[in-house]
């Protein structure tokens, strides 16, 4: 039967004239094609690919070799110093190579601490960019092992690629996101006004893999919301605000995420999210509204279901010092003797007590909501939710649960925060 056949060819042209053409594959194929035949299999790509990796790699450190065999001040040729074996590790493949070494010209003054040899090509760690960054793209998002076998079922990398490769990898990329600034970077202007911001806060907890003495700790996440639309998100990190930006910060009442906000913007206006504060007003009227159900006192719910949503009401248009003084008189009102054997009296009790601690622990937060809304300012903080479920849920907390451990903590988070999608690169705290 005929059958069809491919050679894939690679031509290297110099720039002098002269071209060298080297085979990289062959391709059969029979002449009657169905879907399983159809085009190029995995397994062919991966050869191909790896081979063109392989011819290109060489050629150029070969071509370095002679670049350097001459002096470029004197033009003397240079003493050769042998060959070094390193193995360029990529995304198509990884590649041994020769890399050769030159002493330096005697027409150069050589310091006492630099080296008197150098190597045509420097391969720093001897990985290729584009193989560290899918690497820690992906393990970003994903657990480690997973990654390993993503990458070792699509791409022709070489070696035997498993879950600690692709940890130590995404490690060293965080490294080097996690470091401060640029050598000789300008100090910011502290005392620059920008323009106003809106800043949410929320954060998360992330397991530790170590039982003693480590248990969880907090990683703090939120969102910069510009006037002109932009946002961005970050984690513990500057997002380019100084002490004059005027900023308004929304969180859910958490105290750490208060001290944050002290320490960092201590003018900032203060608005506790108002989500959080009708879910725990819920909490109460669902309560009130099954006290003393299926007895003779399940009359007694109107009072309370209508004085919460009167307290509702008033703390949405700014009356908090009202809002407050009514619960707590609500919460006597359930001690009393008539009410607080009633079935359901201790759960609706409890309830209204956790929101008056709530309320009174960021009286400083409550603001007039009503007027924010038709201001068209922001009230709650759902748009950072999204900032910590891509910096810190998606990887950590929901289906995959990946844990800390102490050679990772200060690395990992900055990381998962630059890979996260519109963040912006900016130096931790």
């Amino acid at each position: 039967m005929q059958k069809l056949v491919w050679r894939v060819k690679l031509v290297a042209d110099s720039g002098d004239g002269s071209a060298t053409e080297i085979e990289v594959g062959r391709i059969e194929r029979e002449a009657w094609a169905d879907l399983e035949t159809l085009g190029l299999s995995l397994s062919e790509e991966k050869r191909l690919v790896a081979a063109i990796q392989t011819e290109m790699v060489r050629a150029q450190a070969s071509m370095m070799g002679e670049r350097f065999r001459c002096c470029g001040h004197c033009r003397s040729p240079l003493s050769s110093k042998g060959y070094r074996q390193v193995t360029f590790r990529s995304l198509f493949g990884d590649v041994p190579l020769r890399i050769r070494r030159f002493e330096n010209c005697p027409c150069r003054e050589v310091l006492p601490k630099e080296p008197r040899s150098f190597s045509v090509l420097t391969l720093e760690g001897g990985m290729a960019p584009a193989l560290a960054y899918v690497t820690a793209k992906f393990a970003a998002l994903a657990p480690f092992g997973k990654v390993a076998d993503l990458l070792a079922e699509l791409l022709p990398i070489g070696g035997a690629i498993n879950a600690g490769t692709a940890r130590n990898r995404t490690r060293r990329v965080g490294e080097r996101i996690a470091r401060l600034r640029p050598a000789g970077a300008p100090d910011p202007e502290i005392d620059a006004v920008t323009p106003a911001v809106v800043i949410g806060l929320d954060g998360g907890y992330l397991r530790s893999r170590h039982r003693r003495p480590e248990r969880n700790f907090e990683v703090i996440a939120g969102k910069v919301l510009n006037l002109d639309g932009s946002q961005h998100r970050f984690a513990i990190v500057s997002a380019g605000i100084r002490l004059g930006t005027p900023a308004t910060v929304l969180s859910d009442g958490d105290a750490g995420l208060w001290k944050l906000q002290r320490q960092v913007m201590p003018k900032a206006t203060l608005v506790l999210d108002w989500w959080h504060i009708a879910m725990r007003f819920e909490h109460a009227l669902q309560a009130a509204r099954g006290l003393g159900a299926g007895t003779a006192s399940a009359y007694l719910h109107v009072y309370p279901v209508r004085d919460l949503e009167g307290d509702k009401w008033k703390l949405w248009h700014g009356r908090s010092s009202s809002c407050l003084g009514r619960l707590a008189k609500l919460a006597n009102w359930f001690d009393s003797v008539h009410v607080r054997d009633v079935r359901g009296a201790v759960a609706a009790r409890r309830h209204i007590a956790d929101l008056i601690e709530y309320l009174h622990a960021n009286r400083g937060a409550l603001v007039n909501y009503g007027r924010r809304r038709h201001d068209g300012l922001r009230i709650s903080t759902a748009f950072v939710e999204s900032a910590v479920n891509e910096i810190l849920s998606k990887r950590t907390i929901k289906k995959q649960q990946m844990r800390w451990n102490r050679c990772t903590r200060s690395v990992m988070t900055p990381l998962f925060c630059m890979l996260s999608r519109q963040c912006r690169r900016a130096p931790c705290l």
